[in-house]
């Protein structure tokens, strides 16, 4: 029995995997920006002192020192006053006495200065620091202004510790500070987190009415504007699949019995006309959906141009005449003869939408009134049917597209129709509105503003 063998890939060709990269965080780089601020800020601050001053300090320094060389030369003219006794008047806080060998390096450099003047003096160092050689009774000794002790280095000291706990503890309070101003950003960050996953219903706490606050509501709204579309999307999606599914069903049905070979000659008419019609609802429905969504995404009404609006409801009244004469509909028609200025094609679809679905719910032998005139604000256009009423909470909802909430009134164009024109008189800056009158039936009533060329 052979044994399996494992493979091991070498180590070259194996992942290798890298831990994630730390990214650093606001709050961190907001409070490393304050300590880098400040600390080039004080660093600059104390340069600029420093230049300033620095001439001054020199200057303080070696009068300290000739003050003390004049007054070890006064006493050592006392010969009462040995070296030590010199030394313990003379020496403070402020100094560090040193003796020099004779020999030294320091007095032989500078053996020539000290023979004639009495002292040696020398200022180095960006905070100076003055360093005197001289000789007091029979010893040279070397007098610095450098001491651990001095006040002045104290207080410097001091003073360089309390800024430097000032810029930490500052940078400490800015990154808790940071994190409080730097909240709403995260949140946000959260809440644009949740909207790239989809949820649309996320919202952010809206706080005062600064540059946050701004922020906060532009997010809100666009939030709620995308939940708004994604709603209209998923009820376009669902209403579009079933539309063209009850067409498809009945095609697909009446098909399979047209494959019956003993089907009558008067069954089969009857089928193919039923199949004719449906393709014919369904090229429809594939036309007013194209139409819909480009007048959606259109902000003008398109080229315009000079027409009688009358002739144009005339021509398509005509061409509805076999159905309206096949319901033995009274067409009552009363147009003045008006001069309009638009888009002729989009408002051709206004009056065929509307006049087509008031024959669709007139009864048979009714009645259709269509009236045009000159109103005081624009031109009128009444289109009146003595079809079923709409219930009053529903009037408003019947420009939507796809509704049919009310079967009395269901549309056999899928309810894109009113759609469609709604858009249109939108786009012509018109109004549009319907209502159920006193005698009863059902009246539209398009309101289309007046053109200055309309006028000349």
């Amino acid at each position: 029995m052979k044994k399996a063998i494992k493979y091991t890939p070498p180590a070259s060709l194996k992942p290798v995997r890298h831990p994630p990269k730390q990214r650093m965080t606001m709050q961190f780089k907001l409070a490393m920006m304050f300590f880098i601020v400040m600390f080039i800020s004080a660093s600059i601050s104390v340069s600029v002192l420093l230049l300033i001053f620095s001439p001054v300090m020199k200057e303080n320094a070696v009068s300290q020192m000739t003050s003390f060389a004049s007054s070890a030369k006064e006493l050592q003219n006392e010969e009462k006053f040995n070296y030590d006794r010199i030394v313990n008047l003379l020496n403070n806080s402020s100094y560090d006495i040193t003796v020099l060998e004779s020999d030294s390096k320091e007095v032989q450099a500078h053996i020539d200065d000290i023979d004639e003047t009495g002292y040696y003096i020398s200022t180095e160092g960006i905070i100076p620091s003055a360093i005197m050689i001289t000789r007091i009774k029979d010893r040279y000794v070397r007098v610095n202004t450098f001491n651990s002790e001095n006040i002045f280095w104290i207080v410097n000291l001091v003073t360089i510790v309390a800024f430097m706990s000032s810029i930490m503890l500052g940078t400490i309070i800015t990154t808790f500070v940071g994190r409080t101003m730097l909240q709403p950003i995260h949140d946000l960050s959260m809440a644009t987190s949740e909207v790239a996953r989809g949820n649309f219903s996320v919202r952010v706490r809206e706080n005062g009415s600064d540059e946050y606050g701004t922020l906060q509501r532009n997010f809100n709204k666009m939030a709620q504007e995308l939940s708004g579309i994604e709603t209209l999307r998923g009820d376009f999606i669902s209403n579009v699949s079933h539309e063209f599914k009850t067409p498809l069903a009945s095609i697909q049905g009446f098909a399979k019995l047209l494959q019956n070979p003993t089907l009558s000659m008067e069954d089969r008419d009857e089928y193919t006309q039923i199949i004719i019609d449906e393709t014919s609802r369904l090229s429809k429905l594939s036309s007013n959906i194209l139409n819909l969504t480009k007048l959606e995404n259109q902000t003008t009404i398109g080229k315009k141009k000079r027409f009688r609006i009358d002739e144009q409801i005339r021509k398509i009244i005509l061409m509805l005449e076999p159905e309206w004469s096949k319901k033995d509909i009274d067409m009552d028609i009363d147009l003045e003869d008006i001069i309009y200025v638009g888009n002729e094609d989009l408002m051709g679809q206004i009056w065929q939408n509307i006049v087509n679905n008031a024959i669709k719910f007139t009864p048979q032998g009714g009645q259709i009134k269509v009236n045009l005139f000159r109103g005081e604000m624009g031109i009128v256009t009444k289109i009146w049917d003595n079809g079923p009423q709409i219930p009053a909470e529903k009037k408003d909802k019947i420009f939507e597209k796809f509704y049919q909430g009310d079967r009395s009134r269901a549309t056999e164009d899928n309810g894109l129709g009113l759609a469609l024109v709604k858009r249109i008189v939108d786009l012509a800056d018109g109004k549009i509105t319907v209502d159920n009158p006193f005698e009863g039936g059902v009246v539209f009533v398009v309101e289309l503003p007046y053109q200055i060329e309309d006028m000349m």
